[in-house]
């Protein structure tokens, strides 16, 4: 990790001298916000059922353009029942990727581990075991779609609680191209700790443990493509180890979490207005008992833009649960989410 620090100064000072060089014309401030609110039905596995109607996410972002090469952004979020108002991101960004393929970024950010774009108004399962939002320092380069990044943070460790070291890292790398026919990106990451995702963090702590020892590095793959009016997203997130059964355990041995996503999606113009259609079939294998999710879940979803920035979009999803030899039910649940959403 210290060759990574090193690194990061090296790529800081060259930039340095770059923004003393830069005009002052290319400034400014960025506004943007979300607010998304969302009617829900659900049908659990144990056959109770439960409606509601709830502020699904409150969300607005500062993006401040010091000059040609230093960019901040401070975003902030709310999501009812899960996560308090706070602060998302709060990063500075040396780099101006049209001038230089080289950038770099320090604070509070997401991890570039998995690509977690969705047809869909629930979040992907691929999401719940792979999203990581970490204090960390990134170096990044983008040439000729080409894209690579790697970072450096202090994880959910006992090692690292302990010492108080940047000791955990990762990569990731794609290529993306777009066109007016097609578009489409292919990445691949990797992580020495997966276990520092918000979903897994939540399923050790369900142990009630602190922190654990080590880490269990993970592995993140994806594609998603577009031509015309179709749409093909799929992915693939999976540790790479086994955790102890004392931390997070499945049948009776250590876990080895996985989850994958595939969703097709069609876009069309209806009576003038933009609408998508899409499904999707999920997968979350060795951590679903853990998180309180399905083992499998089938998706539809139906989006149109009923005026500019401004989206009504309805959501049935069908969930199989683990089979009772896997400590689950056996059962079969569902769930429908209306939901409204405004972008600004």
């Amino acid at each position: 990790m210290k060759k990574i620090v090193v690194s990061s100064i090296i790529i800081a000072t060259i930039l340095s001298s770059n923004i003393l060089q830069a005009k002052d014309s290319d400034t400014g401030v960025r506004f943007s916000g979300l607010v998304s609110l969302e009617a829900r039905y659900n049908s659990s596995f144990d056959e109770v059922n439960t409606s509601d109607i709830a502020v699904d996410e409150l969300g607005f972002a500062f993006e401040a353009k010091a000059n040609k090469w230093a960019t901040g952004l401070i975003s902030f979020i709310y999501e009812e029942g899960a996560t308090d108002f706070e602060v998302d991101e709060a990063k500075i960004t040396l780099g101006n990727t049209e001038l230089s393929p080289v950038y770099f970024s320090l604070g509070q950010m997401y991890l570039p581990f998995g690509n977690y774009e969705s047809h869909m108004v629930s979040d992907p399962l691929t999401l719940e075991i792979g999203e990581i939002r970490e204090q960390a320092a990134l170096i990044g380069v983008e040439m000729n779609g080409v894209y690579a990044t790697v970072y450096g943070f202090n994880g959910f460790t006992e090692d690292s609680a302990a010492e108080d070291l940047i000791d955990n890292y990762g990569f990731n790398v794609g290529f993306a191209q777009e066109t007016d026919q097609h578009s489409f990106d292919i990445g691949v990451g990797y992580i020495n700790d997966i276990s520092d995702s918000y979903g897994l963090i939540r399923a050790l702590d369900a142990t009630s443990l602190v922190a654990h020892e080590g880490g269990v590095s993970g592995l993140a793959a994806y594609l998603l493509l577009k031509m015309g009016g179709v749409s093909f997203i799929a992915e693939y997130v999976t540790a790479l180890d086994q955790f102890k059964a004392s931390h997070l355990a499945f049948n009776g041995v250590g876990a080895e979490p996985k989850a994958w996503n595939v969703e097709l999606g069609y876009t069309l113009p209806i009576v003038g207005k933009e609408a998508t259609f899409a499904v999707g079939y999920q997968g979350l294998e060795e951590a679903g008992l853990a998180l309180n999710l399905p083992e499998k879940r089938y998706l539809a979803t139906a989006s149109v833009g009923i005026f500019d920035n401004t989206t009504l979009s309805l959501e049935y999803a069908f969930d199989e649960d683990y089979d009772v030899a896997d400590g689950g039910t056996g059962k079969d649940g569902h769930s429908a989410i209306l939901q409204l959403a405004v972008e600004f």
